[in-house]
């Protein structure tokens, strides 16, 4: 197994233990026609329209129940035709890897940023730890569609809208869906304070995801979003606090968490 997918599935529930950094949502339907299903300690999302579904972010690789999870919110992934990926990282990608032994979306196209084929042939590492480049192990199958900043397109009438935010990796991208709901990917951690840059820890360039969050607030602001579902932070309504702290990044302590509130385990 790669080492990131090792640290993911192993590692990180010991390395995270207490500090209550990441809340993600509980497996449901919510209101506005989003619903999600938890997966530890990140949410794949969906959204449906007209009874159609559409996916976004695909989770950890082969997790373990992730069939009963689909069976509480009554979605089939064999149905879905189409999965948003808002960056390449394996806790966002796993059940599309092709070397996934279940493929949660088998009938879905997928989009990507064009900015994560970077990581794709190995040239460039995710991140440096201990002086050790780390490489993403993530490959999607052959068909994958790559999508840029400003893109508007329609996937079986739902409108969907690109907004790149490098930092957190190289070609993160958020998605506006319908012009009311935001799709933020890991760029942001939100608390009872408000948002704020995701933990330096997992980001790949902290000044540029700041930078990126600003350009983001101000289109934002401009449009007529209300709800911005987060990969680790839950479901929020877009308010005055939703980027109230972006120029400060995250952080977690055992004698001082993020969000006291969060679980004190990643495992569900």
């Amino acid at each position: 197994m790669k080492f990131m997918y090792f640290f993911d599935n192993n590692l990180k529930r010991y390395v995270m233990y207490g500090k209550r950094m990441l809340h993600p949502q509980e497996t449901g339907k919510y209101e506005a026609g989003i619903s999600c299903i938890r997966e530890d300690d990140v949410n794949i999302w969906f959204y449906t329209k007209n009874n159609k579904t559409i996916a976004i972010d695909a989770g950890h690789l082969d997790f373990k129940g992730i069939n009963k999870e689909f069976k509480k919110i009554d979605i089939d992934g064999k149905k879905i035709g189409h999965v948003l990926l808002t960056h390449s990282d394996v806790d966002h990608c796993g059940g599309v890897d092709r070397s996934a032994k279940n493929y949660i979306f088998p009938n879905a196209k997928v989009y990507i940023g064009k900015g994560e084929e970077n990581y794709f042939g190995g040239a460039v590492c995710r991140m440096i730890k201990a002086g050790i480049p780390l490489k993403n192990p993530v490959r999607l199958r052959k068909g994958y569609r790559t999508v840029t900043d400003g893109e508007i397109f329609d996937l079986d009438g739902i409108k969907v809208q690109v907004i790149d935010v490098p930092g957190h990796t190289i070609g993160h991208v958020c998605y506006i869906v319908d012009d009311k709901i935001l799709f933020s990917g890991d760029c942001l951690a939100i608390n009872s304070e408000g948002g704020y840059s995701l933990f330096d820890f997992f980001t790949q360039n902290p000044e540029l995801n700041k930078k990126s969050l600003r350009n983001l607030k101000s289109i934002i602001e401009k449009s007529s979003v209300e709800y911005v579902c987060t990969g680790h932070s839950g479901i929020h309504r877009l308010n005055e606090k939703t980027f109230a702290h972006i120029d400060k990044s995250a952080k977690s302590s055992l004698r001082k968490p993020f969000d006291p509130t969060a679980p004190k385990s990643i495992v569900s």
